[in-house]
């Protein structure tokens, strides 16, 4: 299974959880939904044909830590703009039409990015629009001021590991075969997270996942085909 590898990061991210409209909390990594949607504008695909045009339900993405997760709260003064300004965008004289909103913001975020199961001429493009360290268009950490950096790693055939322990470079899905080996004095993140997700936003499949805090691999064991080889890298798809 071909897998292109590419780093992605920034000085703030913010992949917000849809229960938190008022006051938004981030996931502590990219879902694939988001991944997806860095593809498409990597590639210049539209927001509403990236999923399809990527194949959203034959795509498998994995992520990794490339450095401790941090966050940072801050709230922001944003702009009433339905009643509160004119067909400009500009304040309205005489009125305060800003609100204080606490956001919650991923510090210095660095992921590296494992994407499997792409049409062949898709996987080609991408490959060389990363290589080349190139996008159609600009690339965010979930919110659009969020701006990120890519880089190329490289591509490398995806070979199932066999039954057995493992120390996984990547967020680990939560299944039955699977056994955590929990480390003291260590912080782990276990959560649910949106795997799969249409053109119409609509989620299909949702995944239980185990990130550890620090970015270094997360130790287990399970039965074969839970886990892949990729370069060097032990990963598991989401």
């Amino acid at each position: 299974m071909r897998t292109l590898v590419f780093e992605v990061s920034g000085e703030y991210g913010q992949f917000k959880k849809p229960y938190s409209p008022m006051s938004p909390v981030s996931y502590p990594l990219p879902p694939p939904p988001a991944v997806l949607g860095m593809l498409g504008a990597i590639l210049g695909y539209g927001k509403n044909e990236y999923s399809q045009r990527l194949g959203w339900e034959q795509l498998r993405v994995a992520v990794g830590l490339r450095a401790p997760l941090r966050v940072f709260r801050a709230a922001l003064n944003l702009l009433q703009t339905k009643t509160g300004t004119d067909i400009f965008f500009r304040p309205l004289a005489g009125q305060n039409v800003h609100t204080q909103v606490p956001f919650e913001f991923l510090r210095q975020p660095h992921f590296r990015i494992y994407v499997a199961g792409l049409a062949e001429p898709v996987a080609d493009e991408l490959a060389e629009r990363l290589r080349a360290g190139r996008s159609a268009y600009t690339v965010s950490l979930g919110l659009a001021p969020c701006l990120a950096e890519l880089a190329w790693v490289g591509e490398w055939p995806a070979q199932v590991l066999p039954a057995g322990r493992w120390a996984a470079d990547t967020a680990i899905p939560v299944q039955d075969q699977v056994i955590i080996h929990y480390e003291e004095g260590r912080h782990y993140h276990r959560l649910r997270i949106p795997a799969a997700m249409d053109g119409e936003r609509i989620v299909h499949r949702y995944q239980e996942i185990v990130l550890a805090e620090d970015g270094q691999p997360v130790r287990g064991q399970s039965e074969e085909g839970s886990c892949y080889v990729v370069g060097a890298d032990t990963v598991a798809f989401l």
